[in-house]
């Protein structure tokens, strides 16, 4: 896993995408808003910084104001997740300007996308290495959460744990078969102990009360509660010998078992590969529930702070 302080995808309603998702930039808003992001953030970028690295994938998720109607290039705006910062952010547009080109100039790049960069993908704390500059560059390339308050968008805190799936087809074929799949089996073993939620805010209070009554159904007959996770899948996060890649990212104020503790896994992300139906399972009781790291499969993962985390 290549280290990365934050990951933040981009709603689309679908599965698959092209190989790079920054060539359907004027097919579709979150292509469009895709490439202008990684304009920004890239090698070149206004945003760039080597030590800040921004993974940026697209999702399955449906966008929120989109659930009834297609996202187009003209009236779509883009719904996206972060983490771990743990944020659902809604109404991001990308700029209206048309350009054929991979990489996007200042003036074309929408002010919106810009100002949201400053607020909540920007380090919080340079690198040493930026020690000598001036104070003016240094605040220029610091996070300014205050910057949020006059953006024209909706932010909520994430409360479920949010299991991620690579399924891009169109770049490495192995995980466009096997992450369905895994989708699947992810949602049908769910489903036969209880039933999985949207990505919408939960009440973050019954965690607790609920994952007990996951695991009391020990017959696998459904729950009347939902266990609180999200599933969803991803465009490629690299390693095409690691196809069956899965992300578990486990919110901040998540419950363990034990009354009133901290779930071990609290505000992290734990990617695993080589992800076989035969694991699914195992992920779900002993990762999303005890809190327990599958050695095995396990490729690497994000601290809450934005540092690596290995065994």
């Amino acid at each position: 896993m290549s280290p990365y302080a934050q990951h933040l995808l981009l709603s689309t309603g679908r599965m698959d995408w092209t190989s790079r998702i920054e060539d359907e930039r004027d097919t579709a808003s979150w292509g469009r808003l895709t490439s202008e992001m990684k304009g920004i953030l890239g090698r070149g970028g206004e945003f760039h910084d080597p030590y800040n690295n921004i993974l940026i994938s697209t999702s399955s998720f449906t966008p929120w104001e989109e659930q009834q109607q297609q996202s187009s290039l003209e009236t779509g705006k883009v719904d996206a997740i972060l983490f771990p910062a743990f944020k659902h952010i809604r109404s991001l547009t990308p700029s209206t300007a048309a350009s054929t080109s991979t990489t996007t100039s200042e003036t074309a790049t929408s002010h919106l996308l810009r100002e949201f960069t400053r607020a909540f993908l920007l380090p919080e704390r340079l690198h040493r290495i930026y020690d000598g500059i001036p104070n003016a560059e240094r605040r220029a390339k610091t996070r300014d959460p205050t910057v949020a308050t006059n953006l024209p968008i909706s932010v909520d805190d994430i409360n479920t744990t949010t299991i991620l799936i690579c399924s891009h087809g169109q770049r490495d074929s192995r995980c466009g078969i096997l992450g369905p799949l895994l989708h699947r089996e992810f949602q049908a073993y769910i489903d036969s102990r209880c039933r999985s939620t949207t990505l919408e805010p939960a009440d973050s209070t019954r965690y607790s009360a609920q994952v007990q009554k996951f695991l009391a159904a020990a017959d696998g007959s459904p729950s009347s509660e939902p266990v609180p996770v999200n599933i969803g899948t991803m465009s490629h996060i690299g390693g095409h010998k690691w196809a069956g890649n899965v992300i578990v990212y486990t919110p901040p104020n998540a419950a363990a078992l034990t009354a009133g503790a901290r779930h071990p896994l609290a505000g992290k992300g734990i990617w695993y590969g080589r992800v076989e139906p035969c694991h699914v399972q195992g992920i779900v009781e002993e990762t999303v529930l005890r809190g327990k790291v599958i050695r095995d499969l396990f490729r690497g993962g994000l601290d809450q702070d934005g540092s690596v985390i290995r065994l």
